[in-house]
């Protein structure tokens, strides 16, 4: 193994080892480890990414399937060993690793159902003397339960080195991992992964059958009920009312089923301004939605930054989204921000209102954006304290 294991280390190149899910997996976090791994390569590291071979049993995920096979990682050094339940895999994943001889492992964190493998892994990594920064994208699941704290912390209780992406998720962090630890903070990156159209607004507008001359906001990515989508709703209803010109595209998969919220639309006579497509938007046409679209919707009611959002800023589309997002780039954003109360849809709508009447014709590039925001993230996972792998 390098010996060059203290210290700064994003002044040489290095050997890393970065574990998560890649294409053909779906989802934000999919999306954001291909995206880092390409960062990493980008500075001149040396990496191998470990995704996985099985991220999830079908009873657990709610969605048609966690595979998109149109998608196709573009990383050349991929190996998809790592499993949540089969102890084979770990073991591989493991001999894997120390076969590469890292200078730096990266683990991702997100999920309890990972805990038994998560504890395994970074036991065994501990043991060996490899270094292993956690890069916590959740503490806790996002509608989790009382368990959940407790295998928390049976996941992370050997590691010593830690990123989250907000103080607010470090504060969850600190009060579950030992004592000492090193906990560092770097927003989440923006990113664009999406290829472009080459179309306008209008030709975009109309491929997708969306109306071409109304305000349009956009709310994209897997709908679960700690993103508020019902608040929306009800405050695309207070604008009915109010005959305010909108209209709502609602782009993604449907992780507890659509009935629900087509009741709600039904019953607020809003069947009219509000498009539901709900379904898996595949990368090829995802960045139709975010193209088509004037601003970006985010009415969370529980979490602290999200990929969504960070797509967005990557088209730059100006922003309402709730005060649970405390990601300090979202809440430094140039390109447009409100921020409201969160579940409080009377607020959501006034916002909706005031953003609906603003001049579309000048969206702000977010290229510089995405280029700028990785530097934090890359700077903390490259460093971390001499004693990560002490007892």
């Amino acid at each position: 193994m390098s010996n060059n294991r203290s210290g700064n280390m994003t002044e040489q190149p290095m050997k890393i080892v970065l574990l998560g899910p890649v294409p053909p997996y779906r989802g934000g976090i999919a999306h954001f480890t291909q995206s880092l791994a390409e960062k990493l390569v980008q500075t001149g590291h040396q990496v191998l990414t470990i995704s996985y071979r099985k991220q999830y049993p079908g009873w657990l995920y709610p969605g048609k399937s966690d595979k998109d096979y149109s998608q196709k990682t573009t990383l050349k050094d991929v190996e998809f060993l790592f499993s949540p339940l089969n102890c084979w895999d770990w073991r591989k994943t493991l001999r894997e690793i120390r076969d590469y001889q890292p200078d730096l492992v990266i683990y991702p964190w997100w999920v309890t159902f990972w805990a038994p493998a998560t504890s395994w892994l970074l036991g065994k990594l501990r043991k060996y003397g490899i270094p292993a920064t956690v890069l916590v994208h959740n503490t806790f699941p996002h509608e989790g339960g009382r368990l959940d704290r407790q295998l928390t912390k049976f996941a992370l209780k050997d590691a010593r080195s830690f990123i989250t992406m907000t103080e607010k998720e470090a504060q969850r962090l600190k009060a579950v991992v030992r004592e000492g630890s090193s906990i560092k903070t770097a927003a989440h990156p923006v990113y664009r992964q999406f290829p472009r159209s080459g179309l306008n607004k209008s030709e975009v507008r109309y491929k997708l059958g969306l109306p071409v001359g109304d305000p349009l906001a956009l709310f994209f990515g897997f709908v679960r009920p700690y993103k508020g989508l019902d608040i929306l709703l009800e405050a695309v209803g207070i604008l009915k009312q109010e005959k305010v010109n909108i209209h709502l595209i609602v782009a993604g998969e449907f992780w507890q089923g659509v009935a629900e919220y087509e009741k709600l639309i039904d019953e607020l006579g809003i069947g009219d301004i509000v498009t539901i497509r709900a379904e898996y938007i595949p990368d090829a046409e995802a960045g139709l939605y975010f193209e088509a679209a004037d601003f970006f919707v985010a009415p969370y009611i529980d979490g602290t930054q999200s990929g969504s959002i960070k797509l967005s800023m990557g088209y730059g589309l100006p922003l309402i989204v709730t005060d649970v997002i405390t990601d300090p780039l979202t809440l430094n954003y140039e390109g447009g921000l409100s921020v409201v109360r969160s579940a409080d849809a009377l607020a959501f709508a006034e916002k909706i209102k005031e953003m609906s009447r603003g001049n579309f014709d000048s969206k702000r590039e977010g290229a510089t954006i995405v280029n700028n925001s990785w530097q934090s993230l890359l700077e903390a996972l490259l460093t971390y304290r001499a004693d990560c792998t002490k007892n």
